[in-house]
């Protein structure tokens, strides 16, 4: 049975505590905003999409959304029960896109065949789902979603309170679900297998501590509580530095982030080698306060 789903969803962080970390939240929250106007902007709609944030429900990890479509113009407001179907399909694809995401566990698909509107997607263990072409085309190519869904796992994983997520619709009836144990695939860009060597591309979030401006040397980071060193190939850093953007010790960079494992058969495992970072995605001062608007 086809289920229908309007303009309002919820979604749910998972705990056995009635609380969560204010940074977390609010990560998370811009990074599912980031996804939906990527979504509609692909969707070339016409319409604009606006995010509202009701209030949080006491003694819960729920948290209300409704998207509200309007012309472009801004003069008209064009969601009525008749006229719902762009909001609709925003959220239909953004839990599509975290179902593929899921089901493939961060790795290319085996095989992919597109008949008609539909797509079928076969992961390394032979397993298959369909999707809708647009759902599959997303995901695949686009950067912005992409690096926003990894950011927002690993924004979760960093917070040993939360133990899964969930996308549901207004009657608490869930639409994607991604437990505790699944959030290291989400994260995970890519893996590429060389002979004894493994290069994984993965959401980040680091801390720098120690800077350096010449891209022959490389910055220093706390990154899930190591101390690592790593270069920047960001093309567009360099940029960001002439035009002025400043970096302290202390600061939050969201990134893509590259780490090159070798095989060490004595323990019988791949161990980090070297780190690089390929794309910084998001920039966070140390004392800068991350913000939301909640509409009462």
């Amino acid at each position: 049975m086809t289920q229908t789903i309007d303009n309002k969803f919820k979604i749910k962080f998972d705990g056995q505590q009635h609380q969560i970390d204010a940074n977390v939240l609010i990560g998370s929250l811009i990074h599912t905003t980031s996804i939906i106007q990527e979504v509609n902007k692909y969707l070339d709609s016409g319409k604009k999409i606006d995010i509202k944030v009701k209030a949080l429900e006491k003694g819960s990890f729920f948290i209300s959304l409704e998207l509200v479509e309007t012309a472009i113009d801004g003069l008209k407001n064009i969601f009525t029960r008749e006229n719902i179907t762009v909001a609709a399909e925003v959220i239909t694809i953004l839990t599509g896109v975290i179902g593929v995401k899921k089901f493939l566990k961060g790795r290319k698909p085996r095989k992919v065949d597109k008949k008609g509107d539909k797509t079928t997607i076969i992961n390394h263990n032979g397993d298959s789902i369909t999707v809708e072409n647009l759902t599959f085309n997303i995901y695949e190519t686009n950067v912005t979603v992409n690096d926003a869904l990894s950011q927002n796992f690993e924004i979760m994983e960093s917070d040993p309170a939360i133990t899964g997520f969930e996308i549901t619709d207004v009657d608490e009836n869930p639409l994607v679900v991604v437990n505790k144990e699944e959030f290291p695939d989400m994260i995970l860009k890519s893996e590429e297998i060389r002979d004894d060597e493994r290069i994984l591309s993965e959401a980040a979030t680091m801390n720098i501590v120690r800077l350096s401006f010449e891209e022959s040397l490389k910055w220093e980071f706390y990154y899930r509580g190591n101390r690592i060193s790593a270069k920047i190939k960001d093309p567009n850093f360099q940029e960001s530095i002439d035009g002025g953007e400043s970096f302290a010790k202390g600061d939050i960079l969201e990134v893509e982030l590259q780490t090159t494992q070798k095989w060490d058969s004595s323990v019988n495992t791949f161990i980090n080698k070297s780190y690089q970072i390929n794309k910084i995605i998001r920039h966070i001062r140390r004392n800068e306060e991350q913000t939301f608007n909640f509409d009462e």
